[in-house]
Parts: C-alpha cells; sequence; structure tokens
C-alpha cells in the first residue's frame, strides 16, 4: 500500500490531538482537584456521582421542609402557651366576679371581651402566607372576629355561629354598620351544642354587609353563649421529611381553639348577666379545665413532633455527610500525583511536536534510513 503524505500529516495530526486532549484532562485535574470532570473520564463513577448529587438536592429540600416545620411548631407553641395565659386572666375575674360590684363587673367585661378579641387573633394566626389554624383551606379565615353576614340581590348568606351549649331558643338580630337593628329572627329549629347554621330571608330593601347578634337561652331560661364557628376544616399539615417519611402537624383550628373560645364567651354571658343580677352566680370551673387540657395536650403533641423533627434532622444531617463523602472518593484524587502526570504528560506532547515536526520537513521517506 502506498503511504502518501497525506496520510502521514493526517496520522500525526490524530496522535497529537490525542496527545492534547490527555495534556487538557490532566490540567483539569491539577485546576480543580477534582479527577473526575466530565462523564467520559469515567463513566460508572460518573453516574454514581450525578445519583448522590441528585439525592443530595432531595435531601436539601427535606432540610428545609424540617426548618419551616421546627419554626411552625415554635410558632403555634408560643400561640398556645399566650392562650393559656390569656384564659389565666379569664379565670381569675371569674373568681372574683361574685364580691365584685357593678363597676368592678362592667371593667371586668371589657376585659374579658378584649381577651376573647385577642384569643381570636390568635387563632387567626398566620405563617408563610396562609392561616395556621384552619387545616387544608390556609386561605380561609379560620374564625371571623365578628358576627357578619351578607345579602346579595335580597339573598341572604347562612348565618353561621356556636352554642356554649344547646338551647331551646334563639333570637337574630341584624345589625347595620350603626349596630341599629333592621330585621330580627328567631328560626324554629334544633339548637346544639357547637356548630349551627341559620338559613333567611333578608327583610325588603337589605343589601350589603351586616353584623348580628345572638341571644340564646337553654330549657331552664338560663343564657347561652354564642361564639364564632370555625370555618376552615380537620385536616393536618403533612411535611415530607425523608424518603417514605412525612411528619403530620394538627392545623385543626375547632379542635385547638373551640374550648378556649367556648369559655371565654360563656365568661362574657355570665358577666354580662351578673351585671345586671347581683345574685347571679355560674361555675365555669369545668369548662376551664377542658380548654386547659385542650391547650396542654395540643403542646405535648407539639413538643413530642420536635422531638421526631430533631431526631430527622440529625439523621438527614448523617445521611448528606455519607454522600458527599462518596461522592469526594470517586471525584477528588491526589494533586500530587496528578501533577507528575501532567509533566509526563507535557513531555511526551513536546516529543510528539517535535517527532511531527521533523517528519513534515521531510519530502520522501528516504529520509528515514
Amino acid at each position: 500500500m502506498r503511504i502518501t503524505r497525506s496520510m502521514m500529516v493526517n496520522n500525526m495530526l490524530y496522535w497529537t490531538g490525542k496527545q492534547m486532549g490527555r495534556l487538557n484532562d490532566l490540567s483539569n485535574i491539577v485546576a480543580s482537584g477534582k479527577q473526575i470532570n466530565k462523564p467520559s473520564d469515567d463513566p460508572s463513577a460518573a453516574g454514581q456521582i450525578l445519583s448522590d448529587r441528585t439525592t443530595l438536592s432531595l435531601f436539601g429540600q427535606y432540610e428545609l421542609n424540617i426548618t419551616q416545620a421546627t419554626t411552625w411548631i415554635k410558632t403555634s407553641s408560643t400561640t398556645l402557651e399566650t392562650t393559656g395565659r390569656f384564659l389565666e386572666t379569664a379565670q381569675g375575674i371569674m373568681y372574683s366576679l361574685s364580691t365584685a360590684d357593678k363597676a368592678a363587673k362592667e371593667g371586668y367585661l371589657e376585659v374579658l371581651e378584649d381577651l376573647y378579641d385577642q384569643v381570636v387573633d390568635l387563632a387567626n394566626s398566620k405563617y408563610g402566607g396562609g392561616y395556621m389554624f384552619s387545616g387544608s383551606f390556609s386561605d380561609t379565615q379560620p374564625f371571623s372576629p365578628d358576627f357578619s353576614t351578607t345579602v346579595t340581590a335580597g339573598v341572604g348568606k347562612d348565618i353561621a355561629f356556636d352554642l356554649a351549649d344547646a338551647a331551646s331558643n334563639v333570637t337574630i338580630e341584624i345589625t347595620d354598620s350603626n349596630g341599629t337593628v333592621v330585621q330580627t329572627i328567631t328560626p324554629a329549629q334544633p339548637w346544639v351544642k357547637g356548630a349551627n347554621t341559620v338559613s333567611w330571608t333578608p327583610a325588603v330593601g337589605l343589601d350589603g354587609d351586616y353584623g348580628f347578634r345572638v341571644t340564646a337561652a337553654g330549657i331552664g331560661g338560663d343564657p347561652v353563649a354564642a361564639f364564632a364557628s370555625y370555618q376552615g376544616n380537620a385536616m393536618e399539615k403533612t411535611v415530607m421529611v425523608g424518603e417514605g417519611s412525612s411528619i403530620s402537624l394538627n392545623s385543626n383550628g375547632e379542635q385547638i381553639f373551640s374550648n378556649a373560645l367556648s369559655v371565654l364567651s360563656r365568661a362574657i354571658t355570665a358577666t354580662r348577666e351578673a351585671i345586671t343580677d347581683p345574685d347571679y352566680e355560674v361555675d365555669l370551673g369545668e369548662n376551664f379545665a377542658l380548654a386547659f387540657s385542650t391547650l396542654e395536650a395540643e403542646e405535648v403533641s407539639l413538643a413530642n413532633s420536635s422531638l421526631q423533627l430533631e431526631f430527622k434532622s440529625d439523621r438527614l444531617k448523617q445521611l448528606m455527610t455519607n454522600a458527599n463523602d462518596r461522592i469526594s472518593e470517586k471525584e477528588v484524587g491526589s494533586t500530587q500525583e496528578a501533577a507528575i502526570k501532567l509533566r509526563t504528560q507535557q513531555t511526551s506532547y513536546d516529543v510528539t511536536l517535535e517527532a511531527v515536526a521533523s517528519v513534515l520537513k521531510m519530502t520522501k521517506l528516504s529520509d528515514l534510513v
């Protein structure tokens, strides 16, 4: 076979390119401190590194979830502690109610109404732009601060409220923005302890937003307190904290706060009665005990969830360390060894270039003899 000058040149260029490629690879290793800078350096190891990096990215999301859940728990715990202190203040007022004069009772009433409003505000706390205690309805306010309803084109929005006890009769006064009663309704329906909903036909001419007041009485004529109904649902917040592992956080505001709102509304109703009737007495000891135990049970649950998250976080950090170690083991080599190889490769490359230059000066193959 005749060997042409073109064949010789192409062959030399090919091997020169190979030498240059190897020289560049070694230069990258020395510069980066990494044995693997592209998949072709070691396809098997590169595949494992890619898998570990994907795992680390997922672990990073789990770590963020744990951090956010931990903050949620701390915020929730502070909310419950504050609610408990408000209840303690209300309980102290009720202990003093029977011996207080009318002026003191009127002062107590203002304080109790303020405490009720503050607990509603706490129950409506937000975290991350959504309501904390409305179940999965994070865009829905769990408890309305005021009793309100709306009339649109003559159709009234259902009136919703909770009763502290079952009632035999209920009167609802619809009020305008000035507090003036514009319609009074006395629906005939079963009145149960807890959530009640009333469908009503607005009086002619009513349109827009209105408030309402609820007056309820039991079979014996004793007043029954009414308070804001829960508007969320019973769903929990589920947080992924690992592969196939999650933790649930209670966000059911009805379960957490309804007993507190119930006893505060009872206290307000009792204080109003005591202002007009000096002999009126009521014992709310069991109701306060129930409200306190509900809050305490939730705080215990939060503490348990916090411990679980701490364990998950420690485990996750160990897994991340392991993955990083595997990557380092496969990816990072000896810089000193790579530097020696680089010098050797540089020498080999220089020799190749000299040989190529020498060959290219030849005019015929007999020059090699």
